[in-house]
């Protein structure tokens, strides 16, 4: 594992935006860490000096208030599908989706706020969040900012720091479709839909460098998964299948 020279445990907002903000070290948030730990004891990172510890923050509220979900950023995957509004939002689409993200230790241990900046192509969980309108809530660590997830960029998380997530809570029903290798693996494509309240909004992953929204621009690449070409044609399939469930048929 790659030796870490610093490491920190802010108590305020304010603390931990000014050590990201730091240009004599690259210091990374860490939470649950079922990513970055990984990377360092592979040494596929070999740029970080140190790690913000996250947990004096108090970011692991899961709440509701006037009719919207609040989820705090270091809210694991498993506290979220045990939660009893979280878990049965639009039928229980990021209970099922989360599930997808892992086996139950990592989902113990990975964070939304992770999931979110980590932005893997293939993340069904991330998806879901495009599909169900989520907000990602910023702090420089004096104003919050609330940007769509579907317009996320690097560069407006860059020396800010997530601090959780809303979704408006209305009666939705969803679909979810995808296409793997065997049932236990990560997707090749999947979309997942969600219809109702004069709402239809699908997303995709899989056919871009994250998921995306299916009016957003599809720019697959191919892997050992399969072509750009077999991405898009497969798009087109559990697009279809996950508004057919999504719609009852």
């Amino acid at each position: 594992m790659a030796l870490l020279r610093d490491y920190y445990r802010p108590e305020t907002l304010t603390d931990a935006v000014a050590l990201l903000r730091r240009t004599d070290a690259n210091l990374l948030p860490l939470a649950g860490g079922s990513r970055l730990i990984g990377e360092l004891e592979t040494r596929s990172r070999t740029d970080v000096d140190g790690v913000i510890d996250l947990a004096g923050l108090n970011l692991d509220k899961i709440g509701v208030a006037d009719g919207v979900l609040h989820l705090g950023a270091t809210t694991t995957l498993s506290d979220i599908m045990a939660h009893p509004v979280a878990g049965t939002l639009a039928d229980g689409l990021l209970r099922r989706t989360a599930q997808a993200e892992g086996p139950v230790n990592l989902r113990n241990a990975a964070t939304l706020g992770g999931l979110v900046a980590g932005a893997e192509p293939d993340s069904e969980l991330y998806a879901a969040l495009l599909a169900l309108a989520a907000q990602v809530l910023l702090s420089d660590g004096d104003t919050d900012t609330t940007i769509p997830l579907a317009h996320l960029t690097a560069g407006d998380v860059a020396g800010k720091l997530i601090t959780g997530m809303t979704i408006p809570i209305a009666n939705q029903t969803s679909g979810h479709a995808r296409v793997a290798r065997t049932p236990s693996d990560r997707p090749i494509v999947a979309a997942v839909a969600v219809t109702g309240d004069g709402v239809e909004r699908v997303a995709v992953c899989g056919v871009a460098p994250r998921p995306v929204l299916s009016t957003q621009t599809f720019d697959p690449a191919t892997d050992f998964k399969g072509s750009a070409e077999y991405r898009l044609a497969m798009a087109e399939v559990v697009t279809r299948r996950a508004l057919e469930e999504a719609k009852g048929g």
